[in-house]
């Protein structure tokens, strides 16, 4: 009887298949798009509502507030729903939430809807995640079940914060957003057609939340994963202001570089499943140090086209691969207590994301973006010597969608 890391008697109407992954990695898109489209629009925003950079900022911070507290609240309140139906309410929250962000008329009403896109940010992660083993064909990996729909994520940052970038530089900033939600429309559709049955094994209490962090291997690779992603979202929310304000680039050219950043992320998936699945240790520390690359030669060199080409194309490879290799080294790592722990471990991402921003802006306001760059080198110095600390002999157990 086929069972994934997160273990389920299953009949065949629900069973996973390619058409059921691909619609979430679909949801991840333009989830993802609707999370990060502010990065690419940061400055559009700050001028057209006329407030500070760091005060647009906001706008990246709310969400992942909100997400922070959904993530391991709505699966406690779920309960034994059908995750099925889960998913499919929550994509519709999200096209409300982009919708509203679309005509919003002032700040305070955009800082509302994007309170709202919290709410599908944290629970369609908290679930969809967890659910990968069950959402995939039979035999497929689970470290390459989990790329598949990080997949979605990479492609955001190829297709939907460049594109979307773009889009404001023609239509203004509110038609990238009536596009993204547009297009979830089209992915609910796909939702209610394709998702199958996705039935948890038993409700998800509050005090099944800390189940990763009660496992010593998991626990370990959470430190360093807060760590790495922390630096990283401080930094990249301000990535098109240090282009425009510190580089002098114009629009057409931080959109290619954004661009260029999502297509070197389509590459860093795809290492990492393939490389996750054979040393995820090893894995974690070459993304550590990509990011430790990207962070101390920026400032100097991203000042200048090619340099920022090269280090650009390294920092979006270097993201490409972290989310994916974080979430394998929960599977790998935490076995069982991956589907109830799963809610809390998103909770934490969120936190990075909110904190990461709200940080960043307030030296980009304080101070500019090149501080802001150097400050946070010192979480990824941290990070990579607790890899080589605290994470010392753990290897890969032998781990499949089929156990």
């Amino acid at each position: 009887m086929p069972t994934s890391v997160v273990s389920e008697h299953q009949s065949p109407s629900t069973q996973g298949s390619w058409l059921a992954i691909l619609t979430v990695a679909i949801a991840a898109f333009v989830l993802v798009t609707s999370e990060f489209l502010p990065v690419g629009v940061l400055n559009n925003v700050a001028s057209d509502l006329q407030i500070s950079t760091g005060t647009a900022g906001l706008v990246i911070t709310l969400p992942g507030v909100m997400a922070a507290l959904a993530a391991p609240l709505l699966p406690v309140w779920f309960k034994r729903l059908d995750r099925r139906y889960v998913l499919i309410v929550l994509t519709a929250i999200m096209v409300i939430a982009n919708s509203i962000t679309a005509f919003a008329s002032n700040f305070h009403i955009l800082l509302l809807s994007r309170l709202v896109l919290g709410i599908a940010i944290g629970g369609f992660w908290a679930t969809a995640i967890a659910l990968s083993g069950k959402l995939a064909p039979a035999q497929l990996p689970i470290a390459k079940a989990t790329a598949v729909v990080m997949t979605g994520v990479t492609f955001a940052t190829v297709l939907g914060v460049p594109i979307g970038t773009w889009l404001s530089g023609l239509y203004g900033w509110r038609s990238a957003f009536a596009i993204n939600a547009g297009i979830g429309f089209l992915v609910l559709i796909l939702q209610i057609l394709c998702l199958p049955k996705l039935l948890p094994e038993s409700a998800i209490r509050f005090a099944d939340l800390p189940a990763l962090l009660r496992v010593s291997k998991a626990r370990r690779g959470i430190v360093i994963i807060l760590l790495i992603g922390l630096a990283h979202f401080c930094a990249y929310s301000y990535l098109a202001p240090f282009f425009k304000h510190i580089a002098g680039f114009n629009s057409a050219t931080i959109g290619s570089l954004l661009l260029l950043y999502g297509i070197a992320g389509i590459f860093g998936n795809a290492f990492a499943g393939y490389s996750g699945n054979l040393n995820i240790r090893y894995t974690l520390a070459f993304v550590g140090l990509c990011f430790a690359i990207v962070f101390f030669s920026f400032p100097v060199f991203a000042v200048h086209l090619s340099g920022a080409l090269v280090l650009t194309a390294l920092w979006g490879f270097a993201f490409g691969a972290f989310p994916t290799t974080a979430n394998i080294w929960m599977f790998l790592h935490a076995g069982d207590a991956v589907e109830k722990g799963m809610p809390l471990f998103v909770g934490m991402f969120q936190v990075m994301i909110a904190v990461g921003s709200l940080f960043g802006g307030m030296v980009v306001d304080h101070y500019n973006e090149t501080t802001l760059i150097y400050s946070v080198l010192s979480f990824i110095v941290l990070a990579l010597i607790a890899l080589f600390t605290l994470t010392r002999g753990l290897n890969n157990p032998k781990m499949t969608c089929e156990s």
